[in-house]
């Protein structure tokens, strides 16, 4: 009996080659969008995390008219021109509210020794950093100093722990986690550090604003608020303590935007999955419907032959997951050389951190696109198993007849 359900299945595979192609395709496209759109969904989740780390300042002060280049900055990790003398952080430091103070300084991307692409080279302080310090994601190989640097996550390091950046070599103490922007091809290094990178690059023929060479220079400070303050008031103190013009930014402010946008780009996701897995649904509906409906000839002369309904129902069943698992494995394989190789390209022109999904992450994605179409197919095979129950072999004998 096992000898002629295995024929009957291969016979309807073969025989409706048109048909499952179809059924096939429609599997495809809808994997291929719910593991697309969750891997979507899922990068722009861990995206805000990545913000919510990466923006741990209550207020961040930048020169004047310098507002639009720092959210850049802050949201994409972009490396700009812009400095003000390091006396703005002296004066900020003693007014009341303020719990951690750090600075930093930018050079614009550079090329490096260790990178075919450009480096962002950054100059911070790592006794008072607190923005740095959360992306950090290994133990430290020595102390952080001259001649010692803090590198992003697609810095390429050498063997030896070294970072070669403009001729000279440098002992790499971190390396940070994935922020999905430009943080992480760029290099970080104690203040003290700065003047030789700029005198290293000079040598190599590499022009530099007077601003940049001005060794008192810094490009921000990122100032963190004792629970309870007032950062508008706090922030109208920095600007009376300053002898020149300075600009004030708000990061939970921009993060709570950004936090807008996110949940409104998630919520058309979430729309078009549904809308996707609902009219392929409906299709396979029809499709089984029809396909059923001129079949019942051959379910009633298997019924004569000896085959249960429970046997016929088994026949039903392999045939969706088959079709099922077809589609999902081409869906599947498209999402996987379409999302992972330019995930970060559709990122980048949606201005939003691009974070590589975990193994587990990914698997658990794969795993959800697999179920949703299997609940399609068994689902869509309803139809057919309905009338295998209700059916009446002498009667559908006789209506073909």
């Amino acid at each position: 009996m096992s000898s002629i359900h295995d024929s009957f299945l291969l016979k309807s595979l073969q025989r409706k080659k048109q048909k499952n192609i179809c059924l096939i395709s429609l599997i495809t496209i809808l994997s291929f969008v719910m593991i697309g759109g969750s891997l979507f969904i899922l990068v722009l989740h861990n995206g805000l995390k990545g913000m919510q780390k990466r923006l741990g300042a209550d207020i961040m002060v930048i020169p004047s008219e310098c507002e639009k280049t720092a959210e850049s900055l802050l949201m994409e990790g972009s490396r700009e021109y812009f400095y003000f003398d390091a006396s703005v952080a002296d004066n900020i430091k003693n007014i009341d509210g303020i719990d951690k103070l750090t600075k930093q300084f930018y050079l614009a991307s550079l090329s490096a020794d260790c990178c075919t692409s450009k480096v962002g080279i950054v100059g911070y302080d790592p006794e008072t950093d607190f923005i740095i310090q959360p992306w950090i994601e290994e133990k430290a190989k020595g102390k952080i100093g001259k001649d010692k640097a803090v590198v992003g996550s697609q810095i390429q390091v050498e063997k030896d722990n070294t970072i070669r950046i403009f001729g000279r070599s440098y002992s790499v103490v971190y390396r940070l986690a994935e922020t999905g922007t430009s943080l992480d091809t760029s290099a970080y290094f104690t203040m003290d550090t700065v003047p030789q990178l700029i005198e290293d690059a000079q040598s190599k023929g590499i022009e530099f604003l007077d601003s940049q060479k001005n060794g008192n220079a810094i490009s921000s400070v990122f100032i963190k608020l004792k629970p309870g303050v007032t950062d508008s008031d706090v922030a109208r103190e920095i600007t009376h303590s300053q002898e020149i013009d300075v600009d004030i930014l708000y990061p939970e402010a921009i993060l709570k935007s950004f936090s807008e946008n996110t949940d409104h780009l998630a919520s058309v996701a979430y729309f078009v999955l549904f809308a996707v897995w609902l009219a392929v649904e409906l299709i396979l509906l029809i499709s089984f419907y029809i396909s059923s409906s001129g079949q019942k000839k051959e379910y009633a002369l298997l019924r004569v032959l000896g085959l249960s309904r429970k046997q016929l129902i088994g026949i039903i069943i392999k045939e969706s997951l088959l079709l099922t698992l077809a589609g999902f494995a081409v869906g599947g394989f498209l999402s996987a050389i379409t999302v992972f190789p330019f995930g970060r390209y559709l990122a980048n022109n949606l201005r939003f951190a691009y974070i590589t999904p975990t193994l587990l992450e990914t698997v658990l994605i794969f795993v959800f696109g697999l179920a949703a179409s299997v609940l399609s197919g068994v689902l869509a095979s309803s139809i057919p198993i309905a009338g295998i129950c209700k059916l009446d072999e002498y009667s559908a004998l006789r209506e073909e007849e």
